[in-house]
């Protein structure tokens, strides 16, 4: 019997007359909702045992790898939906499915573009116990985030957190120990450097490859860390890039986390002007889209400094 036989009990098979019709408004509780007759669920048991059982499966599953159906159904969920005469089941795409492939994708263009690794000293074990203390709200906020965010998720905590503040403090750390536990968990997530990602367009550019899927992977991928935002020598060609990657994140509501030296109203600005006219609404989107946490404290990197006497 193979394994799609195997989560489906036994009197399921061939006996589908012992099954009453509360037996199938108790599993498929939508049943109810479709105002569907007893003497139509009775007529289409065989329908409705199979949609039991392709339930069944759904709710073992472990991740598309590992998918318990077969042939064509793999990857796919079953749904019921309304017609004139009654209802019948059709099928769509699982989100582990999209999951899966949204990995495969993020990971195919990772190795052609290149990104920022991320060291692996900065995780949440071993984040500087004196801003732990400083900024509990923060710390949790961070941890709760990496360990339950989802992509296409509805949460109201999905923000980002856009982290400013002098060097040293705990920033990077921080960001970085969020990204490392989203990677563990196959979340689809990428960490960009604000200076390396504009070299590496230019590299892209005078190699005469395409940016468009560079782009596109830094505008949907569902999660986007950008490290020491507005640190880099900005100029048109920066800012328009940039402008678009933030305001298709910002419209479709993606996470998006970054660590700044600058507070938001101080990104690109120079001489107290702003460096051109795309400056304010792009601050604006980045403003509405994260929430605002200044961090201060002591240079920790001064800790470690070696010295000979």
């Amino acid at each position: 019997m193979d394994h799609i036989q195997s989560v489906f009990p036994k009197r399921f098979q061939g006996h589908d007359r012992a099954y009453d019709v509360r037996y199938f408004r108790d599993r498929i509780p939508e049943l109810d909702n479709l105002n569907l007759s007893d003497a139509y669920i009775e007529r289409h048991r065989a329908m409705l045992l199979e949609y039991i059982r392709q339930k069944e499966i759904c709710r073992r599953c472990t991740g598309f790898a590992t998918c318990g159906k077969q042939g064509d159904m793999k990857g796919f969920v079953q749904v019921l939906e309304p017609t004139p005469t009654g209802v019948t089941v059709g099928v769509a795409r699982c989100e582990p499915f999209h999951e899966f492939m949204d990995r495969h994708r993020l990971q195919r263009l990772m190795n052609a573009i290149g990104t920022t690794e991320l060291d692996d000293a900065f995780q949440f074990a071993n984040f500087p116990a004196e801003q732990a203390r400083r900024y509990p709200k923060v710390l949790r906020y961070a941890q709760q985030f990496a360990r339950d965010y989802r992509p296409n998720s509805d949460r109201k905590d999905s923000a980002g957190l856009y982290l400013f503040g002098p060097p040293g403090v705990g920033k990077t750390h921080l960001m970085f120990a969020v990204f490392h536990q989203l990677r563990e968990r196959g979340v689809p997530s990428l960490v960009v450097r604000s200076d390396s990602l504009f070299d590496q367009m230019r590299h892209m550019l005078a190699d005469g490859r395409d940016l468009e899927p560079f782009l596109e992977t830094l505008s949907t991928v569902p999660v986007l860390g950008i490290d020491e935002f507005a640190q880099e020598r900005a100029n048109d060609f920066t800012l328009e890039k940039l402008f678009r990657v933030i305001n298709h994140r910002f419209h479709a509501k993606l996470s998006t986390w970054f660590t700044s030296n600058y507070s938001p109203p101080d990104a690109y600005r120079k001489g107290g002007e702003d460096v051109n006219d795309s400056v304010a609404p792009l601050r604006s989107r980045v403003m509405n889209m994260s929430i605002l946490v200044k961090m201060d404290g002591v240079d920790a990197r001064q800790n470690h400094l070696k010295t000979l006497t």
